[in-house]
């Protein structure tokens, strides 16, 4: 093999192996294994000072990993009165969401995230890792409380009151977010979720920016979407529900495309706006397009915002435009819309393709 070839073999062995290192087993110096370096990294076969090798359909997801309890209540809900319930418990929060969705469609994924070091802590990683995910880079806070979110559901599935107690992100510092950097930036993209603080989604933001790495954002709540700069340059792409692309565009209108237009105005290049039962709204510098939903029975909405992202990734990473990922969008969302949980194993890849390529969308008379 030629000595560019033998630099890259030994990386894939070692992403630590020092230059001097390969300079040695080589036999050239150590500043001619920096040209093949630079080679290298220029090519994006490599970023990162640890050589960490960019692969084809690997996501890294940043932010929440909870516990998730949810109850349904069996008849209408009473405000300040004692309701019947059903109650069932699942591994939550929107990256490791994501992380799962995507691990099941086929994405080489990997979740940093910040759990406790307790029993709730503990399943979330064991759980999220059994479903393929890489886990490896989260970190387990000592003394610290993993999240957790609790919602209360109407009887039709819809969501009524959430309470969620997500204090250990605050541990999630840009210092942290640096540490991480050789790791997080081999990924093909970036998922993140508004879990994270202000202060590390502006330096995320701005070092992919600076490293034209592509970056999707969840804005997760509009409370939460608050956390996210003035500038949106280096977003790729941000999936907020109607009532975040408001707070994001800093207006009540109802108008998607004014909406998405104002959001895109701060730097996003691809705005999907979802709107529920009317659909998904696009909007980019070349296109706009309303996408109406596939004909669903709904169980339950939690989790149909996560998928609907996951849906896009995949397609993304598979080569297709943005505009044609709405379709698999749609797709990952109705196939998760059917089921009682937030990260469906009913959602298969095979289920995916079949779903976006043949379903028909819903028609309005």
């Amino acid at each position: 093999m030629d000595r560019e070839q033998h630099v890259l073999a030994l990386i894939r062995q070692n992403p630590f192996i020092t230059q001097q290192e390969m300079a040695s087993t080589i036999g050239i110096s150590r500043s001619a294994v920096a040209g093949y370096i630079a080679a290298l990294t220029k090519k994006g076969i490599i970023r990162g000072r640890a050589y960490i090798m960019a692969e084809e359909q690997t996501v890294l997801c940043l932010g929440g990993a909870n516990l998730d309890s949810k109850a349904t209540a069996k008849q209408p809900i009473r405000m300040a009165s004692s309701n019947p319930v059903s109650v069932t418990e699942s591994c939550g929060g929107v990256a490791r969401n994501i992380a799962e969705t995507l691990a099941r469609l086929g994405c080489h994924t990997s979740l940093f995230t910040i759990v406790g070091d307790d029993k709730a802590g503990a399943w979330v990683l064991e759980e999220t890792r059994k479903r393929g995910v890489d886990v490896s880079q989260s970190v387990v806070l000592k003394d610290g409380a993993t999240g957790t979110y609790t919602a209360l559901l109407d009887p039709e599935g819809e969501m009524a009151l959430a309470f969620a107690n997500m204090d250990i992100y605050d541990h999630y510092t840009p210092a942290l977010l640096q540490e991480k950097w050789p790791h997080i930036a081999a990924a093909k993209l970036i998922i993140a979720d508004t879990n994270l603080p202000a202060d590390t989604l502006a330096v995320l933001i701005g070092k992919c920016r600076e490293e034209e790495i592509s970056l999707f954002i969840d804005p997760v709540s509009s409370e939460k979407a608050k956390k996210l700069p003035a500038d949106l340059t280096g977003v790729t792409a941000i999936f907020p529900n109607l009532e975040e692309a408001q707070l994001l565009a800093g207006s009540q209108y109802d108008d998607a495309s004014q909406l998405a237009e104002a959001i895109r105005s701060r730097g996003a290049a691809h705005v999907f706006i979802t709107l529920g039962s009317k659909g998904v709204f696009y909007h980019s510098k070349e296109q706009n397009r309303l996408f109406p939903p596939l004909p669903t029975k709904v169980v339950e909405v939690t989790g149909a915002g996560d998928a609907f992202l996951a849906g896009v990734a995949y397609a993304v990473l598979h080569q297709l435009s943005y505009l044609e990922a709405c379709r698999y969008g749609l797709a990952a969302a109705h196939l998760t819309l059917q089921t009682q949980h937030s990260a469906a194993s009913e959602l298969t890849e095979e289920r995916l393709l079949h779903t976006a390529t043949t379903a028909t969308p819903q028609t309005h008379n």
